[in-house]
């Protein structure tokens, strides 16, 4: 926490443990972990990790997301999606940035956001990209 008391983004502010199960929406500011099972909305100011025993049929929203777990739903991230090896996704992934490990199972759609536009890839003032591939 800082000086003043307020919460930064990331404090974890929720933790919904295995074996728990929670129907409806969660909505909260900060950072949270859910290893149990969560059907409904997930909307948060921050960042959301699913457990590998996390079992979601959810629509998530949040700054990142992890899924380590199954999650079922569509994830909008306004940063990034890691889904890590032991995750199964299947649904619609939104956001800017994308991290598929290696044994993960994603099974849906993705669509880039942010920087996605032509004229935003490349520097205005010499035409050169602002992001390149490099191997």
């Amino acid at each position: 926490k800082e000086e003043s008391g307020r919460r930064g983004a990331d404090d974890l502010v929720l933790y919904i443990g295995k074996g728990v199960e929670l129907k409806g929406t969660v909505n909260f500011d900060g950072s949270g972990r859910i290893d149990g099972k969560v059907e409904g909305k997930v909307v948060v100011k921050g960042s959301i990790v699913f457990g590998e025993g996390a079992m979601v049929t959810s629509d998530v929203e949040g700054d990142t997301v992890v899924v380590g777990g199954k999650v079922t739903g569509t994830i909008t991230a306004r940063q990034k999606v890691h889904l890590l090896r032991s995750s199964v996704f299947t649904g619609d992934l939104i956001a800017s940035s994308v991290l598929i490990e290696d044994g993960a199972q994603f099974n849906g759609t993705c669509k880039m956001t942010g920087a996605s536009s032509h004229d935003e890839n490349f520097n205005k003032e010499n035409g050169k990209p602002i992001l390149a591939a490099v191997r």
